[in-house]
């Protein structure tokens, strides 16, 4: 034992006289105070004990980012394991995973066997100095350790060097093992430089810059977006070369460019396809999505208003945010959410980040029984399309039955298959209220009860116990799972009864007696849906549809898991019958219609039919239902920096040919395109954005002389990318009229944004690309990676390509020292705090003395000390008192006492 300030025991000399002035009269508080002393004395002093620790810890730094060769990862995982198995006593073993960064795969380990790598990073680069901290930051400073880095060396972030400094200080060696380089020669598309913005029709001239590490030749082909426009051959030279093109554009929004290499035998392929865009300025339309893709009243109404008009089935139509930008607005007319698909999301963004306007018309593939209700169009809407207690006349029993076989185990994302089949069952039931019922069955080879049949009393709490369910069976059994349904209902009270089977349409088996089943379910008034998880071509698909159409529904597939939730409240909505309301209903002008802009209606048409909806907080209601539901009949409102507006009534059709014969219709449907294509962009902000490394750089300008000043309290840039991830920052002045940002470029591909000012309005940003990872830039010395690594095992001590049996070779032992400061403190604070009760609640008075005591007071006598005289009993008292000779004693131990105390309070 040692300390690190032994010169503090020399307040041992203050503290014992301290210790002797206050030690009172009790033994046992005079021990306590001593050993509080001492203890604290060694808190102070910095006790700490020496020990000697065993072994080695050794980290794995494991590159998995995009430029490592395939196999590499199963490859690290062979090393790993084989180092594990050299591991002796005392020696760990821990795993980190980095590319673009960092993340612990694993904590050092003694005996653990690593399995596989989870951690989800950024595989568009690869940082070594990050994994070094990382990995440096696992290691014990007591303990001996290496890091072994299995990467290809290239570093984007360029500060390898310095952690590599980092580990030598703290005596930490690096054994490298490069990745394989391939051979031959590398070429790319270095960039495609193009203007900002162009003009509809304005011939232009951009150039390509190509780069390549030695000669070879090649063919290009340039695409503008499916359209070939150029082709042909270049001789390549080691350095950069330029091919020089030219365009003209004859449609507004956003041009995208490709030019690709081929012919090559190239030593990274991923980077001989360039990328580039720019925005094409001019009239931008209306995106008309119907059933048929064919122009009807609306839309003709629309064209000889001056609108440009696009109509297109909602299959067919270019639902990405690189098409969509060629549009001002989106109407959606009465169209099943499920047509769109993925373009959902698009179309959110269309809306929320780019400024455009979306229209939705009502009818039976609309709004709630059209599937919106949880998708990425309902949080744009200026109307929610959730169910109301209220406004049910009737309940609801609904059994979910769910497939929970080993393929629902696979990962989407960060969750797995059944998870959000189980977020499916829950947003299904958060629907329902105390009129309904609900129950949720698992099911495989057997069938589960997770939620019995249940009045819907407390939603959240049933929502709760159907997250249950955890996969790992057989393929669900079709016919178990209807009987264990068809029980649940049996005795259920409420007049509408259905059946949700959630299957993998690849799987679904003993599917004998379920459509004669199913058709005797229907005699008793169930109905049965289905909900498949896959594409309406796989194996069991056609049995699932069948068993759909014998339930009166239809089937619905889906491959992209996210969408499951979505799909359970639509059918939810659709067999609750309360989503849509049939009775004839006139409609009733408000005020607030005011609003969209000049339009003046006194009266509003009977519409036979609406989809029940509720208005979404701050938004504006221009026509409500003069019914008992008092519901919207069109609603509008502000989403994001874009707009929206609602028309629950359908538009013609079946329902809707009282509407369009309306003779107002044309100005109140005018008028609300001309307000969702929305105001012009401030002139007074002039925006660019230019591209350096994996980095865009925003730029806006202000114009002093305009004639509305711009707010200039904040600036920020939004930019996203094509899959839907935006990154928001803050523009900062760097002169009096230029403000900049730098926005991160996470993705290969275009991205698209705008600068939103204080007061609300937004300036379009040119759009930007990144062609592909940084992974794959071009490097004229194939060999640079390899440097990079054998620099770093060179400064630290370590090998390169060391056999994976030697990684814990060198030193097995050191002293490490062990602080005891906290044990002391708290030890000592507990030792003052036991002598401070004892004294206080008088116990050490009922101590009795230990026969040490005794032999040390008979010693005392023999030295002829004498021995103070014991206090006489209170019986003996008593009795002195009753023999007549206690009075006298008694009035002088009274006035002692009072002695004692008049000295106490000071007189």
């Amino acid at each position: 034992m040692s300390f690190t300030y032994p010169e503090l025991w020399l307040l041992a000399i203050p503290a014992g006289w301290i210790w002797w002035r206050t030690r009172g009269e009790s033994r046992v508080t005079l021990g306590l105070r001593a050993v509080a002393l001492v203890l604290i004395l060694g808190a102070l002093a910095g006790t700490h004990w020496r020990a000697t620790a065993e072994g080695r810890d050794v980290i794995f730094l494991v590159d998995r980012s995009r430029s490592m060769r395939p196999g590499a990862e199963d490859a690290a995982l062979e090393a790993i394991r084989l180092v594990e198995s050299e591991r002796r006593r005392g020696d760990r073993v821990g795993v980190v995973g980095f590319a673009g960064e960092a993340a612990l795969e694993r904590l050092p380990s003694a005996d653990a066997t690593f399995q596989r790598f989870e951690s989800q990073l950024d595989v568009d680069g690869s940082d070594l100095a990050l994994a070094v901290d990382t990995a440096l930051s696992m290691l014990e400073e007591e303990r001996l350790g290496s890091l072994v880095l299995l990467s290809d060396g290239e570093d984007n972030g360029g500060l390898a060097g310095d952690a590599a400094r980092r580990a030598l200080a703290r005596g930490v060696r690096i054994d490298v093992v490069p990745a394989s380089a391939a051979g031959g020669v590398d070429a790319s598309v270095e960039s495609i430089e193009l203007p900002e913005r162009v003009d509809v029709g304005e011939p232009f001239q951009f150039g390509a810059w190509l780069r390549s590490s030695g000669e070879a030749e090649a063919d290009y082909r340039l695409e503008r977006g499916d359209e070939v426009i150029a082709e042909g051959h270049v001789s390549l030279e080691r350095g950069r070369q330029r091919l020089v093109f030219r365009d003209v554009i004859a449609t507004a929004g956003v041009a995208t460019y490709r030019l690709i290499l081929g012919g090559l035998a190239d030593r990274v392929p991923e980077n001989d396809r360039g990328l580039g865009a720019l925005w094409v300025e001019g009239p931008r339309g209306l995106l008309v999505l119907n059933h048929d893709g064919e122009p009807d009243t609306l839309t003709s109404l629309l064209g000889r208003s001056g609108f440009r008009v696009t109509v297109r089935r909602p299959e067919e139509a270019p639902l990405d945010p690189v098409s969509l930008a060629a549009f001002r607005a989106i109407v959606l007319e009465n169209v099943e959410a499920g047509r769109l698909g993925t373009g959902m999301g698009a179309v959110a963004d269309f809306v929320r980040e780019r400024g455009g306007g979306l229209w939705m018309t009502g009818g039976r593939a609309s709004f709630g029984v059209g599937g919106y209700h949880l998708s990425p169009i309902d949080e744009v809407l200026p109307v929610s399309m959730e169910l109301r207690e209220e406004h049910r006349k009737q309940g609801l029993a609904l059994v979910m039955a769910l497939d929970r076989s080993g393929s629902m185990n696979a990962n989407v994302g960060f969750r797995t298959k059944m998870d959000l089949a189980n977020e499916g069952a829950a947003s299904a039931i958060e629907l329902l209220s105390a009129l309904d019922a609900a129950a949720v069955l698992a099911v495989d080879t057997l069938s589960e009860t997770i939620v019995p049949l249940t009045s819907v009393e407390n939603p959240a709490a049933l929502a709760e116990s159907a997250g249950r369910i955890r996969a790992g069976g057989g393929g669900i059994n079709t016919l178990t799972a209807l009987r264990a349904a068809a029980e649940e209902l049996a005795d259920a009270p409420q007049q509408n009864r259905h059946v949700i089977v959630f299957a993998d349409a690849a799987d679904a088996d003993e599917q004998g007696g379920c459509l004669e089943l199913v058709g005797e379910l229907g005699r008793e008034g169930i109905t049965v849906s289905v909900i498949a998880l896959g594409a309406e071509g796989d194996p069991h698909a056609d049995f699932l549809r069948a068993l759909a159409a014998a339930g009166g529904t239809e089937a619905s597939f889906t491959n992209v898991p996210e969408d499951l939730p979505r799909l359970f409240a639509a059918d939810t909505l659709a067999v609750a019958k309360s989503s849509f309301v049939e009775e004839r209903t006139a409609g009733r002008v408000l005020a607030e219609l005011r609003g969209i802009g000049r339009v003046e209606l006194a009266e509003f048409p009977a519409v036979d039919g609406y989809n029940l909806t509720y208005p979404r907080p701050g938004s504006s209601v221009g026509v409500v239902s003069a019914d008992e539901y008092t519901a919207p009949l069109f609603a509008f409102g502000q989403r994001g920096l874009g707009r929206s507006a609602a028309l629950t009534a359908q538009v013609g059709g079946s329902r809707g040919g009282d509407l369009v014969a309306w003779p107002d219709f044309g100005e109140l449907a005018v008028t609300t395109a001309r307000w969702l294509v929305g105001a012009e962009e401030p002139g007074e902000v002039f925006t660019s954005v230019r591209r350096e490394g994996m980095h865009a750089v925003v730029r806006a300008e202000i114009d002093r002389d305009a004639p509305v000043a711009a707010d200039l309290s904040q600036l920020r840039a939004r930019l996203g990318s094509l899959e839907g991830e935006w990154r928001d920052v803050l523009l900062e002045r760097v002169t009096e009229d230029r403000f900049e940002a730098r926005v991160p470029l996470r993705r290969a591909g275009v991205h698209l944004g705008a600068v939103h000012l204080a007061d609300g309005r937004f300036a379009s940003l040119p759009p930007v690309t990144l062609p592909y990872s940084p992974e794959f830039e071009v490097r004229d010395d194939a060999r640079a990676g390899e440097r990079v690594l054998r620099e770093m095992a060179t400064l630290t001590g370590g090998l390169v390509a060391p056999p994976m049996t030697e990684v814990f070779r060198g030193e097995r032992e050191r002293v490490r020292r062990r602080s005891l400061v906290i044990e002391l403190a708290i030890a000592g604070l507990v030792a003052l705090l036991v002598e401070i009760a004892g004294r206080r609640l008088m116990l050490w008075g009922q101590v009795r003395m230990p026969k040490a005591v005794g032999e040390i007071r008979a010693r005392a006598r023999r030295r002829g000390r004498p021995e103070p005289e014991p206090e006489p009993t209170a019986p003996q008292r008593r009795d002195a008192i009753t023999q007549g000779h206690g009075t006298q004693d008694m009035e002088d131990a009274v006035r002692r006492a009072r002695e004692k105390a008049g000295r106490r309070l000071g007189r």
